[in-house]
């Protein structure tokens, strides 16, 4: 049986990937890490004395996280730094209980029994202790950073779904600092243009993760996470702030920050502390060669984003409501689930059919709109119509009165005949109709605004101004996703369209069990 939380000793830094994979095996949710010294008294002293300043275990730091982006890409790891940075800590103190100690070389079992009972302040009440054998013990590496110490740090980013390239600009914060972290978290209007951007978590979701993250692994300091809503935040205001971390990456933000500091605010200049980044292990198309969070947004396509709710209709069919926003895929998606076995419900067609002449629909919407909107054959025509009702909440909101019913009705028709196990109800309207709550699950194709501009144009011939229209007297993607279980996007070449509805298939075979 997994162990929720572990708690990996080590004292052998350098050569820890040679255990991680046999820990990834043992340990579910989150493994923190601490750091003793590898060469006297592992156990009766628990302040390692390695290094004279804290931030000299930058490279150690860095080094560990590295290992296990490589090995433990399904934990939660944290190196912890308390215990690094003060002498007066004699514990170690974590949020979560540790269910399973782990230890890197063999010790006496009197020492380990001594060592749970004094040093840890947070077991659970049933543990477990396994012994890894790391190897050859290596002396850490000559520390290249600067031994310097600031009283105020501060760093800024999204901190979407907290990753090992987070941590890291976190960690390094923490260790080079002796009072005061502040932290800026970008708010929702920053985040349109990001990969994915829907996917992204709430705020507060962001903002709880780095305060637990970060009193996890150091609870001595003190953290201020903020909320911003430019690049800049409180770094070009506090006179208090001595030190910013960036990423390599970011580099010139922090020189801009600098610039505005000086130049504008007469304020004293930051130090600048750039963090390498860790580069993805396993990276695929489409992903980013450094770890990121857009990655991650990525390799979330395809997959249950959120339990599947219970609802009282019949469980077979099994029913998927496919909506998104126009010209966002939905068809494509379906033609690939039709193609693994799906029905496919396409209720654009329907609506096609109930348009017709002879069928109710066809007079009331006449009746209504006048004959203006009719072909000279008599049936309804479309490109009439669309342009009155788009422009015109207060006419769509009527036809979507007279057409919805009638499409509902030939759904039920349709499922309530069908032999098939997985029924696919397609349509654009799903949300504003209501018609969710008729479906077991719902999966939401999104495309970037302007790339669903550009398809418009192209695929229905429509101007810029017709098409932006069009796409604003919907829903917008944010609401797609926010209401569904899975969610797809048809952005890239339609191979990798396919390759996340085969991902979405096969997982959902496993809930049809």
């Amino acid at each position: 049986m997994l162990a929720k939380t572990g708690l990996l000793i080590v004292s052998n830094p350098k050569q820890i990937g040679k255990i991680l994979p046999s820990v990834q095996k043992k340990v579910q949710h989150t493994l923190y890490i601490q750091l003793l010294s590898a060469l006297t008294e592992p156990f009766g002293n628990f302040h390692t004395n390695v290094f004279n300043s804290w931030p000299k275990y930058s490279q150690t730091i860095y080094g560990i996280y590295s290992q296990a982006v490589a090995h433990c890409q399904n934990l939660d790891v944290r190196v912890l730094l308390s215990g690094l940075k003060y002498q007066s800590v004699n514990q170690i103190q974590t949020k979560r209980n540790i269910d399973l100690v782990i230890f890197d070389k063999n010790h006496k079992k009197i020492d380990i029994d001594n060592f749970i009972k004094n040093k840890v302040g947070s077991m659970a009440e049933k543990y477990g202790v396994i012994t890894l054998d790391s190897g050859k013990f290596e002396n850490f590496d000559s520390p290249s950073s600067n031994g310097k110490i600031y009283k105020h740090a501060v760093l800024g980013g999204t901190f979407d779904r907290l990753h090992t390239a987070h941590k890291l600009l976190l960690s390094e914060a923490a260790l080079r600092s002796d009072s005061t972290i502040t932290v800026g978290v970008t708010e929702e209007s920053m985040l349109p243009g990001k990969t994915l951007w829907e996917l992204i978590e709430n705020l507060d979701v962001r903002i709880e993760n780095v305060k637990h993250f970060l009193s996890d692994i150091c609870t001595e300091l003190v953290y201020h996470i903020v909320p911003i809503s430019d690049p800049f935040g409180p770094s070009i205001h506090d006179p208090t702030m001595e030190m910013i971390v960036v990423s390599e990456e970011t580099l010139r933000g922090g020189e801009k920050i600098n610039e505005i500091r000086e130049k504008e605010k007469k304020l004293n200049k930051l130090d600048i502390i750039p963090v390498k980044l860790i580069d993805e292990p396993y990276p695929h198309p489409h992903e980013e060669m450094k770890i990121s969070s857009s990655t991650a947004r990525i390799r979330m396509l395809g997959t249950l984003l959120k339990p599947v709710e219970e609802k009282a209709i019949p469980k077979k069919p099994y029913i998927i409501g496919l909506t998104g926003g126009v010209a966002s895929g939905k068809s494509g998606v379906a033609k690939w689930l039709s193609q693994l076995g799906a029905e496919i419900v396409n209720c654009d067609l329907i609506a096609h059919d109930v348009y017709k002449r002879g069928k109710p629909c066809h007079s009331q919407i006449v009746e209504h709109f006048g004959e203006s909107v009719l072909t000279a054959e008599g049936e309804i025509d479309r490109k009439v119509l669309g342009p009155i009702v788009f422009k015109n909440p207060e006419q769509m909101k009527k036809l979507n009165s007279l057409v919805w019913p009638a499409i509902a009705q030939e759904v039920v028709k349709i499922i309530g005949e069908s032999h098939n196990r997985v029924l696919v109800v397609e349509a654009a309207v799903l949300l504003t109709a209501g018609w969710e709550k008729n479906c077991h699950e719902v999966w939401s194709t999104l495309v970037p605004r302007e790339e669903a501009i550009k398809r418009l144009i192209s695929r229905n011939g429509l101007t810029e101004e017709q098409a932006i229209s069009r796409i604003d007297s919907q829903p917008g993607n944010k609401t797609y996703v926010d209401s569904a279980n899975v969610v797809l996007c048809p952005l890239w070449e339609v191979e990798f369209t396919k390759k996340q509805v085969e991902k979405a298939w096969n997982l959902l075979q496993g809930r049809l069990l």
